[in-house]
């Protein structure tokens, strides 16, 4: 009676053997993905949230190509009422910024130089989507021209450096939706998502 046992035991012990040569490979890949998942594309899909007030900073990895395709940045808004900053990546450490502002108009700044195709740089942009209406207590402790700068200009700053800036009137309804690294609101200047990477991303004064 003893050997069916033995048998069965040796069986269960193989079994086990198995499983766990099996599962914990799998179970550490697993870990690894979402770790790398994490640390790389901390924003990279859907809205971060709706829109609060502030700037939109972002910290990019460039992808290292240049396909001179608008890739989007932020995009802010809904279909057909949407503002979306994008960067054209030029070749041989060249780049453009520019903005849509959906059924308006769309500006680019004039080509300038990044530290290289594949480098980390860091992108402020200022919208009056970002900012709310002027009866807003945000405002308190702002001055009226302060505040009416804010509603009604927009800039782009790349490493410290203002690329674009322009006065704009474009109405947005306070708290639109915000994207990063995206445009899932369509149009036909601006591609649907940028091939680098979003390192950072936060809106904030």
């Amino acid at each position: 009676m003893s050997r069916p046992n033995e048998r069965l035991r040796s069986s269960l012990k193989a079994i086990r053997a198995a499983v766990t040569s099996v599962a914990i490979p799998i179970l550490a890949a697993w870990l690894l993905t979402r770790v790398l998942h994490d640390r790389l594309q901390l924003h990279s899909e859907g809205p971060a949230e709706a829109n609060s007030y502030g700037p939109v900073r972002l910290r990019l990895k460039l992808p290292g190509t240049a396909a001179g395709i608008p890739e989007p940045l932020v995009a802010c808004g809904v279909t057909g009422n949407a503002s979306v900053v994008y960067i054209r990546l030029l070749g041989k450490g060249h780049a453009k910024v520019g903005v849509d502002f959906w059924g308006q108009r769309a500006d680019q700044s004039p080509e300038f130089p990044i530290p290289a195709d594949d480098a980390v740089i860091d992108v402020v942009c200022y919208l009056p989507a970002f900012f709310p209406p002027e009866a807003n207590s945000y405002w308190a402790a702002f001055s009226p021209e302060f505040r009416r700068n804010r509603r009604s200009e927009y800039y782009i700053e790349v490493d410290g450096v203002v690329r674009l800036k322009a006065s704009v009137a474009y109405a947005q309804a306070e708290h639109s939706p915000i994207y990063y690294g995206e445009n899932p609101l369509g149009g036909s200047l601006v591609s649907d998502r940028f091939t680098g990477t979003v390192l950072e991303a936060s809106q904030r004064d």
